[in-house]
């Protein structure tokens, strides 16, 4: 799979969550956390895998309001435990303009920043093919961050 090669988007998020960099980077990188947590609203994470080395892979199986099951993937290409993660993003079947027919792989970054005791979690989506990509995306990881911080304020 190649990253598309015409013009892309990128997406920045950031939020601060009231909690730990090492308690994020368990959310992001442990099976077992992301099933309570990955999706919007309305998405049930029914499956998680994760491999966390360099070259690993995840993937992360959904069942979305439709009743449609999707499926994403990738390989982790940078891990800076409680700092940092790169990994691919594929979602199956999802092809993008530049990509010959291929699956669209694009690449996230996650940053986890420590802040006075609370995470600055930035989240950065490069490649993204076209601004209806871009704008889904958009709503797609904010909706997971507030899933994320739903789940932490039951922790609390």
């Amino acid at each position: 799979m190649n990253i598309a090669a015409k013009p892309h988007l990128d997406l920045s998020i950031r939020r601060i969550f009231n909690a730990t960099p090492q308690r994020l980077f368990r959310a992001w990188t442990e099976a077992s956390e992301l099933v309570k947590w990955f999706g919007p609203e309305g998405v049930v994470t029914e499956n998680a895998k994760t491999d966390l080395r360099v070259g690993g892979a995840y993937s992360l199986t959904m069942r979305i309001p439709t009743g449609d099951v999707v499926v994403h993937h990738g390989v982790y290409r940078e891990i800076i435990a409680n700092e940092k993660l790169v990994f691919t993003w594929v979602l199956d079947g999802q092809h993008c303009e530049g990509s010959a027919d291929e699956n669209c792989e694009t690449i996230v970054t996650i940053f986890f920043n420590e802040r006075d005791g609370a995470t600055e979690l930035v989240v950065i989506h490069d490649f993204l093919p076209t601004q209806k990509a871009r704008d889904n995306h958009e709503f797609g990881w904010n909706g997971c961050l507030e899933s994320l911080q739903g789940i932490l304020n039951q922790e609390a």
